[in-house]
């Protein structure tokens, strides 16, 4: 258990690294995180749940003018893994569903939480290029792949300690909701499900509207797959 927990931490880490100054890659996505975590964990149906909806939400998520997105990246990883970390291990299926929605939940506001640090993170690689600039200036060659190393290095050291953070906390003080409301939460979510197929529905079409064909196909590709894994019942 406690390996899963730190491997999922760890997760976190690579995931801000996609997302922020190394790959930016589809690495960083909730569904795809998602995805490796339930391989992690042996418990596809759970992390797929979560990663779905995340995914949808972090899909509409749009960096307006100087607005800073909401942080999709840690909280994929954070709400598949509390979702996981909470789930039960036997065939408990109102449980589990209470988790799932939990994990979403934990996810969307760990990603809202997030966004305070991106900015923090932001102000530290303006240093860095700063720092960067005058190490060049007096002849030192080596300064622009130093800045990389530090910059990189803190984005992965923050993604770990807040993915890490958020699910001990949360699986801590939400653990005993799951199991005691178990029941209301399993409604809870199943009422929502059409709310996030809607939400998806709309992010296909404004992508057909737009013309990204591809970006469009990719979305429902992914969509409609982690929906028949779902349905068939993977463990």
């Amino acid at each position: 258990m406690i390996g899963r927990v730190a491997a999922t931490a760890l997760l976190g880490g690579i995931a801000t690294l996609d997302a922020t100054p190394v790959g930016q890659t589809l690495l960083s996505q909730p569904l795809v995180t998602a995805t490796l975590l339930g391989w992690l964990w042996g418990d596809w149906a759970t992390a797929l749940a979560v990663g779905v909806v995340l995914q949808i939400l972090a899909a509409s998520t749009l960096p307006i003018g100087a607005r800073t997105p909401e942080d999709y990246a840690s909280g994929g990883v954070v709400g598949a893994g509390v979702a996981l970390l909470l789930a039960p291990h036997g065939d408990l299926q109102p449980w589990r569903e209470a988790a799932q929605l939990v994990g979403v939940l934990t996810g969307l506001v760990a990603a809202a939480t997030g966004v305070p640090l991106i900015r923090w993170q932001r102000r530290r690689n303006e240093g860095l290029a700063r720092w960067c600039e005058a190490e060049v200036r007096a002849g030192r060659e080596n300064a622009p792949g130093i800045a990389n190393a530090a910059g990189a290095t803190l984005s992965f050291g923050v993604g770990v300690a807040f993915c890490a953070l958020w699910i001990a906390v949360a699986a801590l003080a939400l653990r005993g909701v799951v199991e005691n409301e178990s029941l209301r939460l399993s409604r809870a979510w199943t009422l929502a499900q059409p709310l996030w197929m809607g939400f998806g529905l709309a992010q296909l079409l404004h992508a057909f509207v737009q013309r990204r064909l591809t970006r469009a196909g990719v979305f429902a590709a992914a969509m409609i797959g982690a929906w028949l894994t779902l349905v068939m019942g993977m463990p």
